[in-house]
């Protein structure tokens, strides 16, 4: 190969570059040694026995403290003993006096004869009276008199006993209207201004009929009594029970007093 040609300068240029290029390299190796890098950190998983918790020991237990004696009483102190005078005997009761000589009875057809002890001591029990005449019964003159007892009346009925809420199927059901009307209010609750709400218990029997009347509360006046008046008028469909037979029943009923304009 002829050293001339163009072939053999390109070769011959590379070489050369080459060769500068290991010759910088290894005067930067020289000028600048590598240095070793850290090794890298190795891991490793290890188990590690977690102790197991322990409770803490109990508190030690303290003897109980020995209660405090109590201090010691003080011995009473003597009482002063006052003597005590024995009573005096009671005084003996004065002799009785001698009694009166007893009197003649008198002529009394009223009665036994009488004994007169003016003179008689205070402790005295008694003296001796005489028997008299065995008294008949009748004292005095009496009166005279004539007459017969006799009387004549019808006796009311006694009130039925209703029967009980859980046997009645129909409530009693006044018949017709009885609202209460101020036309009879009483003049002294008008004049008084008095108002108010009175109610009634009826018992009410299996004909309807109104047996008796219990004022729940009162107003006084002539109020009450005029409540009582008009519940004494009211009739009712009588309640049914269970059979849809007529039954006494209970009823409250209630008037609403309120003053005229």
């Amino acid at each position: 190969m002829r050293s001339d040609s163009p072939f053999g300068l390109v070769f011959a240029g590379t070489l050369a570059i080459h060769a500068l290029f290991l010759l910088g390299a290894d005067a930067m190796t020289t000028f600048f040694p590598r240095e070793d890098a850290p090794p890298t950190p190795r891991v490793e998983l290890v188990e590690v026995e977690i102790p197991p918790v322990q409770k803490p020991p109990p508190p030690p237990v303290r003897p109980p403290e020995p209660e405090p004696r109590p201090a010691p009483k003080e011995p009473p102190k003597p009482r002063a003993v006052r003597a005590v005078q024995p009573e005096a005997p009671p005084a003996p009761p004065p002799p009785p006096s001698e009694p009166p000589p007893p009197q003649e009875p008198a002529s009394d057809p009223g009665g036994a004869p009488t004994v007169s002890m003016p003179d008689i001591a205070p402790a005295a029990t008694g003296v001796a009276v005489a028997p008299g005449p065995r008294n008949t019964g009748k004292i005095g003159r009496g009166g005279t008199g004539t007459g017969t007892g006799s009387g004549s009346g019808a006796g009311a009925d006694p009130a039925p006993v209703p029967v009980s809420i859980a046997g009645i199927k129909r409530d009693a059901r006044p018949r017709g209207d009885y609202d209460y009307t101020n036309k009879d209010y009483p003049a002294e609750a008008r004049r008084l201004g008095i108002e108010g709400v009175i109610r009634v218990v009826l018992t009410v029997d299996d004909k309807g009929k109104v047996k008796s009347a219990v004022l729940l509360n009162k107003l006084g006046h002539g109020l009450d009594e005029l409540a009582l008046a008009r519940a004494w008028k009211i009739e009712f469909e009588p309640a049914l029970d269970t059979n849809d037979h007529p039954v006494p029943s209970s009823v409250t009923w209630t008037f609403r007093m309120v003053l005229p304009k």
